[in-house]
């Protein structure tokens, strides 16, 4: 499947048109329209590199973005996390941030991982040596020997393109099937009911500021 422009999607040679389009594809993102992108990865090819990355850009904040900034910070590679946000890990209430968000980011950077927050990818440049260069709204860095791609949305599970939507672990957000099917009931109620719903992701909250506190 190809998504073609905002309101068309190519399946096997035959067009199909709608007012809007859902992206709910489980781990398998559609990475974004920006010169360049040909050369990022996303997480699947990830797991099949022919060898260890020296210097990765992982665009995303979410458990999937992180997950594999702490495999291949393990691996001794040099890993660089862009985040549109100012904080990883997006949809927690405020207590759990504080309990979560700040010290996972906090520990990733002592173990060497740089992050960019607030920071939405532009384009991809691949140079002579084959470096790529991932260029931001806040400027350029280079070096880079992959980069991986994973969905961006906001709060209500829109992309950059108005008519074109997604949930579930293709945004990276919290990667459970029952959160998926949530934030697809609240897609429908923004989409089709008239009434903007954002996901409500505080029972997860709940859950996991009980298992902070149990580890503490």
């Amino acid at each position: 499947m190809q998504i073609v422009d905002p309101h068309t999607v190519d399946i096997d040679g035959k067009y199909y048109t709608a007012r809007h389009i859902l992206i709910s594809v489980g781990g398998r993102p559609n990475l974004p329209d920006i010169p360049g992108i040909e050369y990022a990865i996303d997480s699947d090819a990830a797991l099949d590199l022919p060898s260890i990355p020296e210097k990765i850009a992982i665009v995303g904040g979410g458990y999937i973005a992180l997950e594999f900034a702490g495999i291949f910070n393990g691996l001794k590679s040099d890993v660089h996390v862009f985040i549109r946000q100012k904080k990883v890990l997006r949809g927690f209430d405020e207590e759990v941030r504080m309990l979560i968000r700040n010290f996972v980011s906090e520990q990733m950077s002592l173990r060497g991982i740089e992050f960019h927050t607030e920071e939405t990818p532009q384009a991809i440049v691949k140079s002579s040596d084959g470096s790529l260069s991932l260029r931001t709204n806040e400027g350029t860095v280079d070096g880079f020997s992959h980069i991986i791609n994973l969905i961006q949305v906001d709060e209500y599970s829109r992309t950059s393109v108005d008519s074109v939507w997604a949930v579930g672990d293709a945004t990276d957000r919290v990667n459970l099937t029952p959160v998926a099917l949530m934030e697809g009931g609240a897609f429908a109620k923004t989409v089709f009911g008239n009434e903007p719903t954002k996901p409500d992701y505080r029972f997860v909250s709940i859950l996991y500021s009980i298992v902070g506190a149990i580890c503490r």
